[in-house]
């Protein structure tokens, strides 16, 4: 499995602070992005490359799938057994709340072998620095309150159609030239899907681009399976400077995209 092998700045930077331990690594409680001093980025709390960078998940080539299998809290960072897909392996990041049974993305990283933690006395074979576990379902959530387990963050498919704010299908140029007369309203989008990746925080994400002149694309979140190179119709919701977390920020998104044909 190809792991945690970008960015290879931060991974040449962690290489080179490393070098002269020969023993096991500890992660340092005096060092790192959070005290003002030198670290590799990986405990990062959101002032690095992640939050400035516009990052598409769905673009995302290191992203991971993984289940919380255990937990080993300390003062300021958190240990995590995980799943992901038949293996299982240890993570280390920044303290926060991690539930048993949950599915958590996470990106980037840095793999580090025989890792000693003072506070539990014992010697990691192998761990992965992370910068933070993301819940999967993080975006169904607002205000720091999840939904409802049995509530969906997308429209059925056999909720009728929503009406249009825009009447006929919005060129993706038009939307693009000026994203806040669109800002929060209904629209209809044609084209043909360039990429496709499914099941990202509990929806499938689709580039279109349609015959606009330079042929722009727009993201849409959807329910509905669609394959690249699919000739679509869809209607969904304009929003903008949409942040995920975790570096996930759009300046413009359709979200709850319902397929018309």
């Amino acid at each position: 499995m190809n792991i945690l092998r970008n960015p290879i700045a931060l991974i040449a930077v962690a290489i080179l602070l490393n070098a002269c331990s020969g023993g096991p690594k500890t992660i340092p409680e005096e060092e790192g992005e959070m005290s003002g001093q030198r670290g590799t980025g990986i405990f990062s709390t959101g002032a690095g490359q992640g939050a400035t960078n516009p990052v598409d998940p769905a673009a995302e080539k290191d992203l991971h799938s993984v289940v919380a299998l255990e937990t080993l809290p300390t003062t300021k960072y958190v240990y995590v057994r995980v799943k992901e897909g038949e293996k299982e392996y240890w993570l280390a990041t920044l303290l926060q709340e991690v539930t048993i049974g949950r599915n958590y993305f996470y990106r980037g990283g840095l793999l580090k072998t025989d890792f000693e933690s003072k506070e539990y006395k014992r010697t990691f074979d192998e761990l992965y620095l992370i910068s933070q576990l993301v819940p999967s379902d993080h975006g169904s959530t607002m205000g720091g309150e999840s939904v409802a387990p049995s509530a969906s963050p997308m429209p059925s498919a056999t909720t009728p159609l929503p009406a249009v704010d825009v009447p006929g299908s919005t060129k993706i140029s038009d939307l693009l030239a000026d994203p806040k007369k669109f800002s929060g309203k209904t629209i209809q989008v044609s084209g043909v899907c360039t990429k496709a990746n499914p099941n990202i925080m509990g929806r499938n994400w689709i580039h279109v681009k349609d015959k606009s002149k330079g042929d722009p694309e727009v993201v849409i979140t959807t329910d509905a399976p669609v394959a690249e190179g699919q000739q679509v119709t869809l209607i969904g919701t304009v929003v903008l400077n949409k942040d995920f977390g975790s570096g996930y920020k759009y300046d413009i998104l359709i979200e709850g995209g319902r397929m018309v044909k």
